[in-house]
């Protein structure tokens, strides 16, 4: 009878002789190779049509979320077409493989879209295949070239296309991850080891259906400034146009930078450091009404704040609200770029218009009314009160991805990480924050969740990327760790480069943590600052943050030293340590 150490001999060879054979079947990137098996795409989907081609050298340009350009790409590009039964939709689900298998790092990455568009295509496929993974995207059968475009929810007779509709909430998603990673076990003959959700924005919200609807398909989410309750946020982003038009009073970009600077002066040293930051905004009692009779200057023209504008910032912030002002949902924190929401447009007369964010009145015009042509700055306070309640009465129940019960999450084993800016002009990451906030209540409380759901603030970083704070520098990695080996983020790296070319980094807290400054080094680094009010942990897991050996032989050891070591510098005393 062969020994139990014999046994695992046999099996080791087995394996190596395997990858062995697969390492010597050659890579094929043509239709036939993608048409064999039937992925479970579900009753009633049809695959239309394969196509596969070999792409070199390729530059991916993506202006969306920072996700920047992408030189001499080497992929197996593949374009399948889907059609479900009872529609005439054409759903593109377009999946990008590293051309060789030494390139590929054995994972796959499902990658979201922002606005109205279910996916990026190109745009996001890009950065992912860049990383080595393979990676999927898709139109939702309703193309990407204008991501603020929501004309294609209605059919020419003026009714709902609900199939479009159910492919942009969800459907085209889960498609696009099982086809993915389907076309990616037929290109390279193996599973990939590891697959993962990467979204922002619309994208966050896609991170969060799947979260609370299909967590089985992914390892791990990167669900980052979600759109959660989005029919809500769109509303709510037409809110600053609505109270503008109350008030009588267009505000220009000048005029609005200004409430914001003040409110800067007023809150920037909460922290402790003035550097145009707030690490928590929430903290901040700038009152607007303060700076009436100021005077300050637009194009060299003196400007004296009004009432009117005070009042118009002051709502601003508070959010919407109902006749009886109870908070209909969040408002923009002070110290934040209100131009986007508050937009205005100069006519040929020189007379200063509204000008609504393009999601916000696309949604409107093709959602709720129903007309393409309408024009939403007819709308008044009744009107907005009233298509507030037709938005999530008609469209909260596909749309929202805000049910707080992730037990499936919980035990599927996959993991959540959210990164959000507070600066966020267009999603006020309060949003988020009461969602974890009503996660916590039913889910066991903060440091159960913590162990399947992690959210992590960003101070002075806008919508998705870009701000005056410093933007995580690759959460997608942190989450790697994560679902791979075990090690949940405390802190995530961030950076940023100021006017002035110097590079300011921070370690980002776990939420509820807040950072601060200790006093003592250059406010530039991130070894100055600490994370305080954060999750306590049990006893259990506090035993096992001590120190072992192997972190006393130079990892976690190493790391104290070395913020010890960049503090002392940062005072320029002198001392040296090692």
């Amino acid at each position: 009878m062969l020994s139990h150490i014999a046994l695992v001999w046999l099996s080791v060879a087995a394996a190596v002789t395997s990858n062995d054979e697969l390492e010597s079947i050659p890579l094929i990137c043509n239709p036939e190779t993608f048409q064999s098996g039937s992925p479970k795409l579900g009753a009633g989907v049809t695959i239309k049509s394969i196509e596969a081609q070999e792409q070199r050298n390729h530059v991916s340009h993506a202006r969306e979320h920072d996700l920047g350009i992408r030189e001499n790409l080497n992929f197996c590009q593949v374009k399948a077409h889907l059609n479900h039964e009872g529609s005439e939709d054409d759903v593109l689900v377009e999946v990008w493989l590293p051309l060789s298998r030494d390139d590929w790092n054995g994972r796959f990455q499902a990658t979201g879209g922002r606005g109205m568009a279910t996916g990026l295509l190109g745009g996001a496929l890009g950065p992912a295949v860049d990383q080595g993974y393979a990676a999927s995207s898709t139109d939702g059968g309703h193309g990407v070239a204008d991501s603020d475009d929501a004309t294609w929810v209605l059919r020419e007779n003026g009714t709902i296309d609900w199939n479009l509709l159910i492919n942009f909430a969800s459907r085209s998603i889960v498609e696009s991850i099982i086809l993915g990673k389907h076309f990616t076990e037929k290109y390279y003959g193996a599973k990939p080891k590891y697959s993962y959700w990467n979204g922002c924005s619309m994208g966050g919200r896609q991170g969060y259906m799947l979260a609370q609807q299909y967590p089985h398909l992914v390892d791990g989410i990167l669900a980052n400034a979600p759109a959660i309750s989005l029919t809500h946020l769109v509303m709510a982003e037409f809110w600053p146009q609505l109270v503008m038009k109350e008030e009588g009073l267009w505000m220009s970009d000048c005029e609005l930078s200004y409430f914001r600077q003040k409110a800067m002066e007023d809150c920037d040293m909460i922290d402790g450091v003035n550097d145009g930051v707030m690490s928590e905004p929430g903290l901040c009692d700038f009152d607007p009404l303060h700076v009436i009779g100021q005077v300050f200057y637009c194009d060299d023209r003196p400007v004296e704040v009004s009432r009117n504008m005070a009042n118009i910032v002051k709502r601003i912030s508070e959010g919407p609200r109902t006749p009886l002002k109870k908070s209909l949902w969040h408002g923009l924190m002070h110290g934040t770029s209100f131009e986007a929401l508050a937009n205005t447009r100069i006519t040929e007369e020189g007379i200063r218009r509204s000008q609504p964010f393009p999601i916000t009145s696309n949604f409107i015009q093709s959602f709720l009314v129903k007309d393409n042509s309408f024009n939403v700055t007819r709308l008044n306070y009744a009107d907005y009160m009233a298509l507030w309640i037709q938005a999530n009465s008609e469209f909260g129940w596909i749309l929202d991805a805000d049910e707080p019960n992730l037990t499936s999450l919980q035990s599927s084993g996959t993991k959540l990480l959210t990164w959000h800016g507070t600066s966020d002009p267009l999603i006020p990451y309060q949003s988020t924050v009461q969602y974890r906030k009503r996660v916590e209540m039913i889910m066991g409380g903060a440091h159960e969740v913590d162990k399947f759901y992690r959210l992590f603030l960003a101070p002075g970083v806008e919508h998705c990327a870009s701000g005056n704070g410093p933007v995580p520098t690759d959460p997608l990695s942190a989450l790697v760790e994560w679902v791979e080996n075990e090690q949940p983020p405390e802190t995530l790296e961030a950076g940023t480069m100021t006017y002035e070319g110097d590079r300011v980094t921070r370690d980002l807290c776990a939420w509820p943590g807040v950072l601060q400054y200790m006093g003592i080094g250059d406010a530039k680094r991130a070894s100055s600052w600490s994370c305080h009010g954060g999750t306590v942990r049990p006893e259990e897991d506090k035993g096992q943050q001590a120190l072992s050996d192997e972190d006393l032989e130079g990892g976690r050891a190493a790391q104290i030293l070395g913020g010890l070591k960049d503090r002392l510098q940062g005072l320029d005393m002198g001392l040296t340590i090692g």
